[in-house]
């Protein structure tokens, strides 16, 4: 979180007069937190969606067809005391629907990601560390 927020805070204070800084900064947390309370909002309805999604497409694909789907329900039919068994398959689906789903979340957030990280100049800096470096490299001497 510190190598994302200090050169974003970095960013939006850079090059304010001294007296403006502590407003600048209120106003910045403002907007940070406030921002941080609408994504966890969003973050938490889209990963229940999903999870709802994923959990529909997974109970689709267990049917006779499917072999792994009809190997295992075999498995446990074959076990005595078959409903009990039967009904443990409800919580295993969920738990991969809801894992699926933050899958979802997680690739969303690092495509959104991408333009802060670019911004904030960390590319750009390791850009011109390999420059310098090889630089560098070419004007050394071999024999010295």
């Amino acid at each position: 979180m510190s190598f994302y927020f200090i050169p974003l805070f970095s960013l939006a204070l850079s090059g304010l007069a001294p007296e403006r800084i502590p407003g600048a900064s209120g106003l910045f947390n403002f907007a940070r937190i406030t921002a941080g309370s609408f994504g966890t909002s969003i973050t938490t309805t889209l990963w229940d969606r999903r999870a709802t999604l994923h959990h529909a497409q997974l109970v689709e694909r267990m049917t006779g067809s499917d072999p792994a789907s009809s190997q295992a329900l075999a498995t446990l039919q074959a076990v005595p005391g078959t409903a009990a068994e039967l009904r443990s398959v409800e919580p295993a689906v969920d738990s991969q629907a809801f894992m699926l789903s933050a899958d979802d979340i997680f690739y969303v957030s690092g495509l959104l990601s991408w333009p802060d990280i670019r911004e904030s100049g960390w590319l750009r800096s390791g850009e011109k560390w390999r420059r310098a470096g090889a630089a560098a490299a070419a004007h050394t001497d071999p024999f010295g």
